[in-house]
């Protein structure tokens, strides 16, 4: 009998090859489903086969040559998807009573499939024969409840329900082929109870699966706290990082224009020693050209008694003339500028800037492979391990024998927490179902405790090595390891 617990939308009856309901829905490696002959055209078409949805390989890389009929064959059948598209394309049709063939039925027995118009429905009650059988409103009769419900029945005597199960031949089958065709087969046994076996088998993966769900969830959230994390620090050194170039760049301007005003001044020192004795010399330099020009003028228009008186006085004069490019003692004194910058402090100060501020990014473990809390494999007598040693659960009733610890030292600047559930009692206080309780060991080797992710404290110092994460369940109880988070 198929089983549907949780509604079906329609879009997740609808093959994504050739977006009809599924026919045989194979499940991928992935988890998604195929139609089969969906799944051998998508193998037959692609060069490198991966999942239509998530891109995941369909093959996996093997030196085995196997034909994509045996690949499609060697994965499971979603043998519920298939009853409830099978029930959905029942309901989908237009149906006439099943004695009255002229009247629409309006209900459907879920134990002999048959439907029925409403005045049908009343008689199908009152029969001895099937008054105790379940008929549904098609109108409210959904496609999950009937795939539930609807009787599956011996593949060789359509006629009667299977009650009985083979296991050497792996079907389902009535009361008249147990005892014909399969009386020699060992192990038959009831139907229902080859059910409760399958459901039970099927609750274990489903805690199996939630339970990897939870982890991940953790782990993803972990990432997330990451991330945000490393987004804040980034923000924060950056902010850093400009603060601190803010002063340089200021410290360099304060330099640069305390440096050109020390250049400018002895420069405007310079240029006015320098403009005063050009100043002079222009001016000897003006008396020298005006008396040069009344020699030259005597030469050529002065006659011969006063040529030689002009060139009596004139050279008095010119005698008296300084005609030397040496400056006054009195002048200025005309230095030079020379800039001097101690190459080596500049040097220093680069070798500084190109040194300052390193990033440093400290491993907190390879993506995906985190590091798993696992309890040791020797615990108190009344604790019961399962989940590959990550939970552990409490069964006596008595203040001892509930000791578990971690299957490996603790790791400095690693938090080693559980989760507690079923009510766990411990040596502070009754837990609530979620709290957390951890000890985290810090790079001085100090003993911290947490609860619900809060540091409570230092509860041991100069812890020697090795020190295991140790959890003591007083009363009956269950807790979880869960992912060792690294702490800076």
């Amino acid at each position: 009998m198929a089983t549907a617990s949780q509604p079906v939308e329609p879009n997740e009856k609808e093959c994504s090859v050739c977006h009809e309901d599924f026919t045989d829905p194979k499940v991928l490696p992935c988890g998604h489903l195929l139609c089969r002959h969906c799944l051998l055209s998508w193998l037959n078409t692609q060069t490198d086969a991966h999942c239509p949805l998530c891109r995941c390989a369909i093959l996996e890389p093997t030196s085995d040559t196997v034909s994509f009929e045996d690949v499609a064959d060697s994965f499971p059948t979603d043998l519920a998807m298939k009853a409830v598209v099978d029930a959905d394309r029942i309901l989908n049709k237009d149906h006439s009573c099943c004695v009255c063939e002229d009247v629409a039925a309006t209900s459907m027995c879920l134990d002999c499939g048959d439907m029925l118009c409403t005045a049908c429905t009343k008689v199908h009650g009152k029969l001895s024969m099937t008054k105790h059988h379940t008929v549904e409103d098609l109108s409210f009769l959904t496609a999950e409840k009937l795939a539930e419900k609807q009787q599956e029945t011996c593949h060789v005597h359509a006629q009667k329900p299977s009650e009985v199960y083979c296991p050497t031949h792996g079907t389902s089958i009535c009361l008249l082929c147990a005892t014909t065709d399969h009386r020699q087969c060992p192990d038959v046994t009831k139907l229902e109870t080859k059910a409760e076996e399958a459901r039970a088998t099927l609750r274990e993966l489903a805690a199996i699966l939630s339970a990897g769900e939870t982890t991940l969830d953790r782990a993803i959230a972990q990432l997330d706290d990451h991330l945000q994390e490393t987004e804040k620090r980034t923000k924060a050194a950056i902010a850093e990082i400009q603060e601190m170039c803010d002063r340089l760049e200021a410290a360099v301007k304060a330099c640069r224009h305390r440096l050109t005003n020390l250049a400018e001044s002895a420069c405007d020192d310079v240029k006015e020693a320098v403009q005063d004795g050009k100043t002079r010399l222009l001016s000897r330099r003006g008396k020298l050209t005006a008396h040069k020009r009344v020699v030259d003028r005597s030469q050529g228009k002065t006659a011969r008694a006063s040529l030689t008186t002009m060139a009596v006085t004139m050279k008095t004069r010119v005698v008296t003339l300084d005609c030397s490019a040496t400056l006054p003692p009195d002048a200025k004194t005309i230095n030079s500028v020379t800039l001097t910058i101690d190459t080596k402090v500049v040097s220093s100060l680069e070798q500084g800037l190109s040194q300052l501020g390193e990033i440093h990014v400290v491993s907190a473990g390879v993506l995906g492979q985190y590091e798993e809390f696992v309890f040791h494999e020797k615990h108190g007598a009344d604790v019961v391990l399962s989940s590959n040693r990550k939970e552990a659960q409490k069964k006596g009733t008595q203040h001892f024998h509930g000791i578990v610890f971690s299957s490996q030292p603790m790791k400095v600047n690693r938090l080693y927490e559980k989760e507690s559930s079923l009510g766990e009692n411990t040596a502070y206080s009754r837990q609530p179902d979620g709290s957390r309780i951890g000890v985290f060991l810090d790079h001085e080797r100090n003993l911290h405790l947490y609860v619900n992710g809060d540091d409570i404290g230092i509860a041991a110092h100069a812890v020697p090595e090795p020190a295991f994460a140790l959890f003591d369940l007083w009363h009956p109880g269950k807790i979880t390891a869960l992912p060792v988070t690294p702490l800076p």
